[in-house]
């Protein structure tokens, strides 16, 4: 007589349920770790910790914050030398901020690649980005997508950084053209993480 083999029955309910269980616990485990919590979508007052260099900015609950729209000279690049006038930068925004309270407003994108908060950054009712552009510490970027009205005054501000030869408009246009630019990316394409 043949054998008959009878049909599997459905896998038991608590056997599925152990299985998604673990399945929860294993991804807790491997997540990455938490970063401060991102401050509010408005914007906020916030205490500088210290300056990281020109451009970037810690604050006292851990975030760091990129400045919107410039480009100070590097002072602390893996692949690059100190740039003429990235000490200066970093002095005037250590200067500018360090220890102060500060109010970030933000923009379209509101965070980098590298988890750094992107913001205009002021202090009472100046705003730091334009300032560095401005006294010649930074260079404007406005490839990026954020404010056009914001764009149009950091471009202001480097016509006349360039037509008052301030700061990095002061080096002889061959010094210029030699000063390596941060390689593509506001956004993070780089690995720098300042």
């Amino acid at each position: 007589m043949p054998r008959r083999f009878s049909r599997r029955r459905p896998t038991p309910p608590l056997l599925a349920v152990v299985i998604i269980i673990l399945l929860v616990v294993g991804r807790w485990l491997t997540r990455p770790p938490e970063a401060p919590p991102l401050p509010p979508a408005a914007s906020g007052e916030f205490v500088v910790k210290r300056a990281v260099d020109g451009d970037t900015l810690l604050l006292d609950n851990g975030n760091r914050v990129r400045l919107i729209g410039v480009d100070t000279p590097e002072t602390k690049h893996p692949d690059l030398p100190v740039q003429p006038f990235g000490p200066e930068a970093s002095e005037y925004t250590r200067n500018r901020v360090e220890g102060k309270r500060v109010r970030l407003e933000f923009d379209k994108e509101r965070e980098d690649r590298h988890g750094r908060i992107l913001a205009y950054v002021y202090i009472n009712d100046a705003m730091l980005n334009e300032e560095l552009i401005r006294g010649g510490y930074g260079r404007a970027i406005t490839h990026f997508p954020f404010s056009a009205a914001k764009k149009r005054l950091f471009r202001q501000a480097e016509q006349d950084a360039k037509r008052e030869q301030r700061g990095i408009w002061s080096l002889p246009a061959s010094d210029r053209k030699r000063q390596p630019k941060r390689p593509a990316s506001q956004n993070g394409s780089t690995r720098v993480r300042n």
